[in-house]
């Protein structure tokens, strides 16, 4: 960009001229050229590029469904590293959340996490499916480091249905048992990616989450 002189014979022209704009601001007048057009190639992106795509489209899907959860799960982590909760379960996720060769990826449900934090994670977590209930149990903390007033969190998603149906406050680590019931018409015939996890209800601290396994109603 360049002022014209007042003098010159362009002071108070405006327009285009060839690959020049003469405009007007403030009264004086400039002149600039336009800008290159379609001159510049991006790039294709090579093979390492569309992997990570596919690990962040892979993990999108999933991951915008469930983010009110994730909101709770990574809420600290999210602080830490002074990102969303979302981003941080991204991040985290990223890493060992996804499998398979590009194009060919998917979730790992055995490594995503839908919880992050320090608390002492649930221990040989079994789960039972009923009519109108998913019955958990798992074992006593053997560290004495977590707080049996620790209550669950308990999550279900539903990929075909794309939905998830979850519990933020449930039972406390010292029961070793929750139930979550549920409407029969959402168990019956549905699958689901089940997790659980620990929160301290004071302290919003959360422990890992912990794959409970593949769970189909009948």
């Amino acid at each position: 960009m360049a002022r014209v002189a007042d003098s010159s014979i362009l002071a108070g022209v405006s327009g285009s001229f060839g690959n020049l704009v003469v405009y007007m601001r403030m009264g004086k007048t400039y002149i600039r050229q336009k800008p290159i057009i379609g001159t510049k190639k991006k790039k294709p992106r090579t093979i390492p590029q569309q992997a990570q795509m596919g690990k962040m489209k892979v993990l999108s899907a999933f991951q915008n469904i469930t983010s009110d959860f994730l909101k709770i799960g990574f809420k600290l982590k999210g602080a830490d590293r002074n990102m969303t909760a979302n981003n941080a379960a991204k991040s985290v996720n990223l890493l060992h959340g996804v499998k398979g060769e590009f194009p060919e990826q998917e979730i790992n449900w055995d490594t995503v996490l839908v919880s992050d934090e320090d608390l002492i994670k649930p221990e040989n977590v079994q789960v039972t499916v009923t009519r109108n209930a998913f019955q958990f149990t798992w074992d006593k903390d053997k560290t004495g480091i977590g707080s049996p007033n620790d209550r669950t969190m308990i999550l279900l998603y539903n990929k075909v249905h794309k939905r998830f149906h979850a519990c933020y406050s449930g039972a406390r680590r010292g029961e070793l048992k929750d139930t979550f019931f549920l409407n029969p018409a959402h168990i019956r015939n549905k699958t689901y990616e089940v997790f659980i996890a620990f929160k301290d209800v004071i302290s919003d601290a959360v422990s890992k989450s912990v794959y409970c396994g593949k769970w189909q109603g009948s």
